[in-house]
């Protein structure tokens, strides 16, 4: 019996699922930590064809410019100091679809040399550019300066804004007139004095891009609900400001808790909030 025939039908199809797991190997993230071979995945006409995890293996690793060659920019940052593990992570939160080759000259080296000027040690700069690239996307005279310029005018001092964008640098990507403003205005609203709201954002810098319709106001609300006054409102964001940063969910859920036993208080939910799940659990469930 002749097979030619068929097996030349089956030629297409070979090509094809040969070019759909090279393609999907590319999109995937890359693992540099693995050496090993995948398995095979055998398709129901009888072909075998290599995994996702042995393609990938099958490409040459390639830079975010799609290339053998890393960019200018990657090479940069290899000499300054980050690993290739970092740089990895760097490719992947640049932005989708975004080759990391920002302008050595102009970008790059602005933004270390900033960074290092604001107080940030290597160390921390290498952990704020690898936990959010696109640091190096924002303009640093529109954008970034006056950012911290509008923290220290809220009363921080450099040490403490270095500290906060080490923790948090997508701080310097919030706008000032659309988010930081706004939120400043509505603790204020609230009666919590300015000293206050700098300590907090000093502390808890990540609340600053939390929405203030959908995930600030709706705490308060409930806080209100709960019996608490406005002035017991202040007072307790005042001094434990991270309770804005719980979930709205396990905000409820603690209040409730609390309240059923006829513990709800102010000092209670400033306890509440520093307490693990489990030790919330042993103690008030």
């Amino acid at each position: 019996m002749r097979r030619g025939p068929q097996r030349a039908a089956l030629r297409p199809s070979l090509f094809f699922a040969t070019a759909i797991a090279a393609a999907a190997a590319l999109t995937l993230p890359w693992s540099s930590s693995s050496s090993r071979w995948g398995g095979h995945t055998w398709l129901s006409a009888g072909l075998r064809l290599p995994c996702l995890s042995t393609t990938r293996r099958l490409l040459a690793r390639r830079s975010s410019s799609g290339t053998d060659t890393p960019t200018q920019a990657e090479s940069y940052l290899l000499s300054w100091g980050l690993s290739e593990q970092q740089l990895d992570k760097v490719r992947a939160r640049y932005g989708q679809n975004l080759n990391f080759n920002p302008d050595v000259e102009h970008k790059v080296k602005p933004l270390l040399k900033w960074l290092a000027d604001l107080g940030l040690t290597q160390v921390q700069i290498q952990k704020a550019v690898v936990d959010f690239p696109v640091l190096f996307r924002q303009h640093l005279e529109q954008q970034l300066k006056p950012c911290v310029r509008w923290l220290l005018e809220m009363g921080l001092d450099r040490s403490n804004v270095a500290k906060m964008i080490a923790r948090e640098p997508r701080l310097c990507s919030r706008s000032i007139e659309r988010t930081l403003k706004p939120f400043v205005g509505w603790l204020s609203e609230l009666g919590i004095e300015k000293s206050q709201i700098a300590k907090a954002i000093a502390n808890q810098p990540q609340i600053c891009g939390l929405s203030l319709e959908n995930n600030l106001k709706p705490k308060v609300r409930l806080l209100g609900e709960r019996g608490f006054s406005q002035a017991q409102i202040a007072r307790t964001l005042g001094r434990t400001p991270v309770i804005l940063g719980l979930s709205l969910k396990r905000l409820t859920h603690r209040t409730s808790i609390l309240e059923a036993q006829g513990l709800l208080a102010e000092s209670s939910l400033g306890t509440a909030k520093k307490m693990t799940e489990a030790n919330f659990a042993s103690r008030f469930e």
